[in-house]
């Protein structure tokens, strides 16, 4: 686990028009299950995303800092899913 994160969150799953995941303020991650079909990478990058919430919620220095540090390459990952919206999130 991650030292920030002292107990595996809530984690719940929702269809989600526009997000692959979310983390409320009270820390429970929400997974889009449409993510399943993405490739492997991308889907830890969703959950490194979400779990780097758990220790900074907003996407200030700190929080890209953190998603850095657990995946240098996470900008690339990040472009791959992008591309791949339209292809699997259905409309």
């Amino acid at each position: 686990m991650l030292r920030w994160v002292g107990t595996p969150p809530p984690m719940q799953l929702r269809v989600m028009q526009t997000q692959w995941g979310s983390c409320s303020p009270a820390g429970r991650l929400t997974l889009n299950p449409n993510l399943v079909k993405a490739p492997r990478e991308c889907i830890d990058y969703v959950l490194i995303h979400e779990l780097c919430h758990l220790g900074e919620h907003n996407h200030g220095p700190r929080f890209h800092r953190l998603l850095e540090t657990l995946m240098p390459q996470w900008r690339s990952v990040k472009a791959r899913l992008d591309g791949l919206v339209e292809q699997l999130m259905p409309a």
